[in-house]
């Protein structure tokens, strides 16, 4: 449900400027430093915005959202009161903001990956609302629908290397999903 949300709200700002699917995104210590599933991208390596949603999605890359949060942050309004004001958080309160809007009543945010934390919660209910909207943007629907992708990620010396992601969802060689 967390990295539907984090597609979700990358996505919803490329249908007003798609060109944001371009830009470079180039990971950090902390993108790099995310625990579990990953899309594996090291600190330093950079790639598209629209080819590391490949990796959010695919092999579901607790990293990818760190890096993805990190870099579009900024795009979303200031936080309110005494809590930190940095991209990243930025991101983290447009997910519970958007939550809201989609009428999503028992969920709450605290990370963009989805790994336990203190207050991160929601219902089936709630992700029934939010994969129904996700699923009407065409370019989501292309990202979960994908068996595999490649792409080249390059290092600050230019080095460049492949990676595969593979998606996880078994469902997909079912006929109907």
């Amino acid at each position: 449900t967390t990295k539907i949300m984090t597609a979700y709200l990358v996505l919803r700002l490329a249908q007003s400027r798609p060109d944001i699917l371009n830009e470079t995104i180039t990971f950090s210590h902390r993108a790099d430093e995310t625990r579990g599933s990953t899309a594996g991208v090291r600190a330093g390596e950079s790639l598209s915005a629209k080819e590391l949603l490949y990796g959010l999605m695919l092999p579901s890359g607790n990293d990818a959202s760190v890096a993805l949060a990190e870099h579009f942050g900024d795009r979303f309004e200031r936080n309110r009161g005494n809590q930190p004001d940095n991209a990243y958080q930025r991101f983290i309160a447009q997910m519970n903001r958007q939550a809201k809007q989609l009428g999503m009543q028992d969920t709450r945010f605290a990370n963009p990956h989805g790994l336990t934390a203190e207050g991160h919660h929601t219902t089936a209910s709630d992700l029934l609302r939010l994969a129904h909207q996700a699923m009407q943007l065409p370019r989501f629907r292309i990202y979960v629908s994908t068996r595999q992708h490649g792409c080249k990620l390059t290092n600050q010396a230019g080095q460049q290397r492949n990676v595969i992601w593979k998606n996880t969802n078994r469902l997909l060689a079912t006929e109907g999903y």
